[in-house]
């Protein structure tokens, strides 16, 4: 996006320095869902905090009861938040100690503190261009942002308490309050960075920013002579990122989605400077989210992912949220199904790739009874969170519901359920998900195949895969163990029709029918064996370059046996009714081989069809044809069983007839094929063989290489839809037939 370049402000007294390179970063080492997590927000660390620092009294019940946790966040802002407390959590056996930040808001007292000055003026959104330009005028920094016109309420001491947003998209000269926690929005550039780097408890690193700990203030090591000296360091192993979520690709009051770079060059900033923090995201779902798209910018954040740069993500409010008032039956979110069948799996997927995440969870009970056994089976044992159930959204109680329910994941017999991120409808429950192989594409060369799969959910991360590779005829198996499976780059736009992973397997031989199926096992071992697999067939372009001379019409197929054929299709008539394989009674469409010759004399193409029963070659009968071998013109969509058609139709040959594609891709637009003129294609046939012949140009002459795939549409003989006969029967999976002339 083109945004404004601010430039370094007076206020600031150096420059940020950005590391290029960074440590891998990945899961929360030694975090499984047994470990217990909490975020404390209380301020009562002492049962005597009055008067001088020294007379203080640790409350040993509070610091017990955190003690007992394995992580902890809190948040440094509060009064009597001490680095003493962060060294009790870590002598008393935290593992974590992880502390609050806000990045996408600047939280102020604002009966006496000002959004900082002494800059070159915040920005406004330009919604005809959609960027960020300057605000004359005005010398406040320029990480504040005037989008919206607001009315802000204040109370007696000049403390705003409550903000209404009365036009979007319209400046109104004064820099933007969040309508709901009312700190002030934020465009989180290069000076907002040095910012949250800086400013200091009682210090002068900002001047204006004396109340809130900074990104250096929460990270450096203790001055073990002053541990309840605020202005001091406290020593946490890392970040609480808040207020990622106004950077969130919406079109609302709160939102400001042209701010998705710069919050992820944020969080990449905080990741390359502090390689030793954990670094903790809370929330920013849409960064994960594929196929989520921004009305107002166009752009999708997942292609401005944080995965490289966090080491945990908390989802809040999974299942209960902190206001069950508009909740459904139980108390349930009502936002529980866009959580759990839409968002969720898509940021499963993502946490569980090498370079991933620990996920965690915050539910709050808020006067709901009856709900920590079934909060604990959904978070924890279902899904594998990391989760903590809070009294109500204060978070100032120690509460010890989840962890007196640890899951001892040591006893997890449990294997992998498979999911889905194909859903997209929002806040709609899936009807069905996605089993093992989902699709298998031909890779760069003929003996290798792009193998994708979507996403299995289980209590034991991380979740790894094995892909079974059999070849049909010979009934022999190999095993690809625990693949480095990358992103499927279709998925990050267009989850709906493409799953989230996939993993080339290598070696296989040409022209042989392969079953390829994907086992899904978690950190224990336990294995989901429920994928059938999909048949895929390895396809070499075959050539048969003749003489017209060579081929008698008759039917008979007698001179076709010293060319070169493709693999036979096996008798398909199984009693398995799928894509791939027809049943049932008068379904003669049962294609067992077909083989593809041109004369070189006289420029025609030649199709030798065998059927399972006697033939008669009509619109049951047909032939999609990718003529420039090009998958990305031609038709595309979706048709009878398939939901990505396997190659690119440029023509389609029916019975007779030849039609050319004239559509946008995705849609059935067929007309007849100009260059036959109205004249039908040659046939003829004997028994269960037959001949089908026509002049290249019909097609467009093709002289490189073209794909092709066969479909015998049973309709024609029984009048009943749905009983048809795909040629390979990997067609369902990707695969197709090559030709070269």
């Amino acid at each position: 996006m083109n945004k404004v370049s601010a430039g370094l402000i007076a206020l600031f007294s150096a420059a940020i320095t950005v590391t290029t390179t960074a440590e891998a970063r990945g899961p929360m080492t030694g975090v499984t869902s047994d470990s217990k997590f909490i975020i404390y927000y209380g301020d009562d660390y002492y049962s005597s905090n009055t008067g001088d620092p020294s007379t203080w009294v640790l409350d040993s019940t509070i610091m017990s009861g955190l003690a007992s946790f394995d992580v902890v966040v809190i948040n440094p802002g509060q009064p009597h938040c001490t680095p003493e407390v962060v060294k009790y959590l870590k002598d008393n056996g935290v593992d974590y100690v992880i502390g609050y930040i806000s990045i996408g808001e600047d939280f102020i007292n604002d009966a006496i503190e000002d959004p900082l000055g002494g800059g070159t003026g915040m920005v406004k959104y330009d919604s005809a261009t959609g960027d960020l330009i300057p605000t004359p005028g005005n010398t406040l920094q320029s990480f504040y942002v005037d989008v919206d016109s607001q009315t802000v309420t204040y109370d007696g001491t000049g403390r705003a308490i409550s903000v209404t947003t009365t036009a979007r998209l319209t400046p109104d000269g004064n820099p933007d309050y969040n309508p709901i926690f009312l700190g002030y929005m934020v465009n989180p550039d290069t000076n907002w960075r040095w910012v949250l780097n800086n400013m200091r408890i009682g210090g002068s690193g900002v001047t204006g920013r004396g109340l809130t700990a900074g990104l250096a203030q929460i990270a450096g090591a203790w001055d073990t002579a002053n541990l309840r000296d605020r202005s001091t360091n406290f020593g946490c192993d890392g970040f609480f990122l808040d207020t990622l979520d106004t950077a969130g690709p919406y079109d609302a009051p709160g939102w400001y989605p042209w701010t998705v770079d710069e919050m992820r060059d944020t969080v990449k900033y905080i990741s390359d400077n502090y390689t030793d923090k954990v670094v903790f995201a809370n929330r920013g779902a849409f960064y994960f989210s594929a196929g989520l798209q921004s009305p107002l910018t166009g752009e999708y954040p997942i292609d401005y992912s944080i995965r490289p740069y966090i080491n945990a993500f908390l989802y809040e409010s999974f299942r209960y949220d902190s206001d069950p008032v508009t909740d459904g039956p139980g108390g349930i979110s009502e936002y529980y199904n866009e959580n759990r069948y839409n968002v969720a799996p898509k940021v499963f997927a993502e946490a569980n790739r090498d370079d991933g995440f620990t996920m965690f969870s915050l539910e709050y009970e808020s006067g709901r009874t009856g709900i920590v056994t079934d909060a604990f089976n959904t978070d924890i044992r279902k899904f594998g969170y990391i989760g903590y159930l809070c009294e109500d959204g204060l978070l100032i109680t120690v509460d010890t519901d989840f962890a007196n329910l640890l899951p001892d994941s040591s006893n997890d017999t449990n294997a992998p359920t498979w999911d889905t991120t194909g859903n997209v409808l929002y806040n709609t429950a899936s009807t069905s998900f996605r089993v093992g192989v989902q699709e298998v594409e031909e890779g760069s060369v003929i003996t290798e195949a792009i193998v994708r799969w979507d996403v299995a959910i289980d209590q034991s991360y991380p979740i790894t895969y094995d892909i079974i590779v059999t070849d049909i005829a010979a009934s022999i198996s190999t095993t690809y163990t625990d693949v480095a499976f990358d992103v499927n780059p279709d998925w990050g736009h267009d989850p709906a029709n493409n799953s989230a992973n996939e993993f080339t397997v290598t070696g296989l031989t040409a022209n042989k029918n392969y079953n390829i199926k994907v086992v899904a096992k978690d950190a224990l071992g336990n294995q989901n064996t429920e994928d059938t697999g999909l048949n895929y067939y390895a396809s070499a372009a075959l050539s048969n370059p003749i003489l017209s001379s060579a081929i008698t019409l008759d039917g008979l197929l007698t001179e076709w046996g010293s060319l070169t054929s493709y693999i036979g299709d096996p008798d398909d008539v199984t009693g398995v009714s799928d894509a791939s394989h027809i049943s049932g009674a008068g379904n003669q469409a049962n294609w067992r081989q077909i083989q593809v010759a041109h004369a070189t004399d006289t420029g025609t193409l030649y199709f030798a069809y065998t059927n399972d029963t006697n033939i008669y070659i009509s619109w049951g009968f047909q032939i999609f044809i990718d003529t420039d071998d090009n998958p990305a013109t031609g038709f595309q969509g979706s048709f009878a069983g398939i939901t990505n058609f396997p190659i690119g139709a440029d023509y389609l040959i029916e019975g007779v007839n030849v039609y050319q594609y004239n559509g946008t891709g995705l849609d059935w637009n067929w007309i007849a094929a100009p260059a036959a003129g109205g004249f039908q294609v040659g046939r003829i046939w004997s028994g269960t063989t037959g001949e089908v012949y026509l002049p290249l140009t019909w097609i467009g002459s093709p002289s490189g290489t073209m794909s092709f795939v066969c479909f015998g549409n049973n309709e024609f003989y029984t009048g009943v839809s749905g009983e048809y006969d795909w040629y390979p029967d990997g067609a369902t999976s990707g695969a197709s037939f090559r030709y070269s002339f």
